[in-house]
């Protein structure tokens, strides 16, 4: 049987006091000194008083130093910013605190992280859910309009097209939402290399010019001699893209778009200017938020993903996008890129 500590301490309180009373006999017994038992017989006493004394002022201060211990492990449990031992002591308490005090503000930040996940797949799922529901409502319409016999050829071809339109729409989101999770999530990795900015560019020229033939809309690219830097050829081309399909979107017929190119002494600069709608300063704020469409874009395809994936890609490049906008006068969105 394994005994406590105050079963123990009690053995040993008993076995002492019965070693004093003992010797105290022995004395009495072999010297016959009535003054000399009395003062041993003192003086042990005194020892032993001040024994039980000073256990009781160790068993106090480790009763303070556990509730005082309990209390930090509490705070740490209900993740409450308070100081139990005091900072100015170098002993191994205040050591243990600061200890325990990192340990929290881990947990905290770690608590903020996980709840901040959680949120965003909310939101993801609210606006996948959002953005999947209109094509698919439609595609049901369609289909139970199909299933009449009474409609005529033309009617029936004009159906075929919306449905193939919302075919192509949620292919269209599909294919972003995959380019998005892939980025968000690290599985696709950024490959930089040395590469001209100005061929990149081209390429994002070339892939928006159909669109913009179809708006006669003129596109003109000013070029910069020598623009070799490190970046990531593919998707920061996906970038420009997306930001000049854009802005052939909100460009009225007959417009214009320049793609232009600065270097500078640490980073390069891409300007893409159009002379469409132009936005709202409030809006301003918003374009780069995920699924987000202006009051001007619910004529124009798209789904909100493609300003987002431009800045995701050219922040994870250590780069950032501005915006300058007048309503009804144009916008020109910014890129810049460090050499």
């Amino acid at each position: 049987m394994k005994l406590s500590i105050k079963q123990k301490f009690i053995i040993y309180s008993l076995l002492l006091i019965s070693i004093c009373i003992l010797f105290t006999l022995y004395i009495e017994v072999n010297f016959h000194n009535r003054v000399l038992t009395l003062i041993i017989f003192a003086f042990l006493s005194l020892i032993m008083l001040s024994y039980f004394l000073f256990l009781l002022v160790i068993r106090n201060h480790i009763g303070l130093i556990l509730e005082q211990l309990s209390e930090m492990f509490s705070s740490l449990i209900d993740m409450r910013q308070e100081e139990v031992f005091s900072t100015l002591n170098d002993d191994m308490l205040s050591k243990l605190q600061f200890q325990v005090i990192k340990l929290k503000e881990i947990l905290i930040a770690q608590n903020k992280k996980v709840k901040k996940e959680r949120d965003d797949i909310k939101s993801l799922i609210s606006d996948i859910s959002h953005q999947i529901k209109t094509p698919v409502s439609n595609l049901e319409i369609y289909y139970e309009l199909l299933k009449d016999p009474n409609i005529s050829k033309e009617q029936k071809e004009d159906f075929i097209v919306n449905i193939k339109s919302q075919l192509r729409k949620l292919n269209f989101l599909m294919d972003s939402m995959i380019k998005m999770s892939r980025l968000e999530s690290g599985i696709i990795k950024l490959n930089p290399k040395i590469g001209n900015l100005n061929e990149t560019c081209l390429t994002a020229v070339k892939q928006v010019y159909q669109k913009a033939i179809i708006k006669n809309i003129k596109i003109e690219f000013i070029e910069k001699d020598n623009i070799n830097m490190s970046y990531d050829i593919n998707w920061t081309s996906e970038a420009i893209f997306n930001i000049l399909d854009n802005a052939v979107k909100y460009t009225n017929i007959n417009g214009k778009v320049v793609l232009s190119i600065e270097k500078y002494s640490i980073y390069s600069r891409i300007d893409i200017k159009d002379n469409g709608t132009g936005l709202l300063e409030e809006e301003i704020n918003n374009i780069f938020k995920r699924f987000y469409r202006g009051e001007n874009s619910q004529k124009e395809e798209g789904v909100g993903l493609g300003l987002y994936l431009a800045r995701e890609i050219i922040t994870k490049q250590n780069g950032y996008i501005k915006v300058k906008s007048i309503k009804g006068s144009g916008t020109c969105f910014s890129i810049f890129l460090l050499i």
